[in-house]
């Protein structure tokens, strides 16, 4: 909710996002100008998948590794220490309400755009069906990672540069910023294997190509759920090793 009172930075935000959908459009536009098909996708899938990887990109950034690494770093943590609240699930859902008003600012005007502006058509399949529930765990997902980041400052202080090295890592390999299938073949076999695609890859395919048969979007999903709960649990696992080594200055 943070993004309703800091507005200016919230607007440009908004004003970004656009003007990188234009530049994709145009750039995207450019490369398709003789081909029907590239790596299996048309230039309206492509269009759809770079569009929304953006928009969802905003979605999902919970910055809960940077509200934790503030919080042990200037002690604040000791209070939900000693409070009967799950430290994570507060997290989690602290995180939660910044999803929701990037949905509603965000996600939303985004396909308006796609649709009213650049005439954007989407397809017609089980995978709309889906991709609320993939979004969800996708959210869950990224929420993981950025909390075993910022409770990796229990042990440094500071997570700057793990959390830049992960966005750049996520970025690269998730796929947000170009579909998987444009990566050479033996890249993808190992892209694949990794949970980062679970991130964006899975519900960008999902609302992309959501005639996929349900097959094919019923084992993405199950792939996502199984990424989320191994990472749950080596969440659990890592915070409660880490707070063994809290220390707090102060008085």
């Amino acid at each position: 909710m943070a993004g309703l009172v800091y507005r200016t930075g919230f607007i440009f935000t908004i004003l970004g996002n656009m003007v990188y959908i234009v530049v994709s459009y145009f750039l995207w536009r450019s490369i398709y100008q003789n081909l029907t098909t590239i790596h299996g996708l048309t230039f309206n899938d492509t269009f759809i998948y770079v569009a929304l990887g953006s928009a969802i990109f905003i979605l999902l950034k919970t910055y809960a590794d940077w509200g934790i690494g503030y919080e042990i770093r200037e002690g604040m943590i000791a209070v939900y220490l000693t409070k009967p609240v799950d430290y994570e699930f507060y997290s989690l859902f602290s995180s939660l309400g910044g999803m929701l008003t990037n949905l509603a600012a965000i996600s939303f005007p985004t396909i308006v755009l796609l649709i009213m502006v650049f005439r954007v058509s989407f397809s017609i399949g089980p995978g709309l069906f889906l991709f609320p529930f993939s979004l969800l765990i996708a959210f869950l997902i990224s929420f993981f990672f950025d909390y075993m980041i910022g409770i990796m400052a229990f042990y440094t202080e500071s997570i700057w540069g793990l959390s830049i090295t992960k966005e750049i890592i996520i970025s690269v390999l998730s796929g947000v910023l170009i579909p998987l299938q444009y990566y050479p073949l033996a890249i993808q076999k190992i892209l694949f294997v990794l949970p980062f695609q679970a991130i964006y890859y899975s519900p960008l395919m999902m609302i992309t190509r959501p005639n996929q048969g349900w097959e094919t979007l019923l084992s993405m999903l199950f792939v996502q759920l199984l990424w989320a709960v191994i990472l749950f649990t080596l969440s659990r696992v890592l915070y409660h090793q880490a707070v063994k080594v809290l220390r707090i200055s102060g008085g």
